[in-house]
C-alpha cells in the first residue's frame, strides 16, 4: 500500500500492529512523527518568491481564444454539411442521367412516330391512286359500277358435322 494512498488512513489495527512488529524486528524502532521545522529566513524568502510568481501567472493567465472553441463546436456541423452536399451532388448526377435517358427515349418515340406517319401516308396515297384508277376505268367502261374494287367471294357450303350426338329424340 502506497504512503499516499488515502485508504491507509483507515488502516485496520492488525495491519498497524504487524507493521510495528516488523519495524522492531528490523531494528528501526518506533515510528516517530517528523518534527515540523521552524521556517527559516531562507524558506520565507523562497515562499514569498513562489507566492509572487503564482500571482503574476494568475494575472497574466492566457485565456483560450473563442474562435478555437467555436471551430471545435462547428466541426460536426461542417462534416454533416459536407456529407449532405456529397449526397446531393450524387442525387443531381443521377437525376441528370435519368433525364438524358428519358430524352433519348422521347427522341426514339418521335422518330418511330414519324416513320409510322410516313408509312400511313404512303398507304393512303396508294389507296387513293387505286381508287382514281378504278373510277377512270369504270367511266371508260360505260358500266355503272361502284367506284371501289369488289372482289366476289363464293359462300362456303354448309356441311353438317359428323362429330356430334343427338341428345333428344325428335318429337313426332
Amino acid at each position: 500500500m502506497s504512503w499516499s494512498d488515502p485508504a491507509r488512513r483507515f488502516e485496520p489495527a492488525e495491519d498497524v500492529q504487524l507493521r510495528a512488529e516488523l519495524r522492531d524486528l528490523l531494528g528501526l524502532g518506533p515510528a516517530v512523527a517528523p518534527r515540523v521545522a521552524e521556517p527559516t529566513a531562507e524558506l520565507n524568502a523562497l515562499a514569498n518568491d513562489l507566492r509572487r510568481e503564482a500571482q503574476r501567472r494568475s494575472r497574466t493567465q492566457r485565456t483560450r481564444p473563442t474562435w478555437g472553441l467555436l471551430a471545435a463546436a462547428a466541426l460536426p456541423l461542417l462534416v454533416s454539411l459536407a456529407g449532405l452536399g456529397t449526397w446531393g451532388f450524387h442525387q443531381k448526377e443521377r437525376a441528370d442521367e435519368l433525364a438524358a435517358q428519358a430524352q433519348r427515349q422521347e427522341q426514339e418515340l418521335t422518330r418511330m412516330a414519324t416513320l409510322h406517319a410516313t408509312e400511313v401516308a404512303k398507304e393512303r396515297q396508294a389507296k387513293e391512286e387505286v381508287q382514281q384508277k378504278l373510277q377512270l376505268a369504270s367511266r371508260k367502261g360505260g358500266r355503272k359500277t361502284e367506284p371501289y374494287l369488289v372482289i366476289p367471294v363464293e359462300k362456303p357450303l354448309k356441311v353438317v358435322g359428323d362429330d356430334y350426338q343427338r341428345v333428344k329424340q325428335n318429337p313426332q
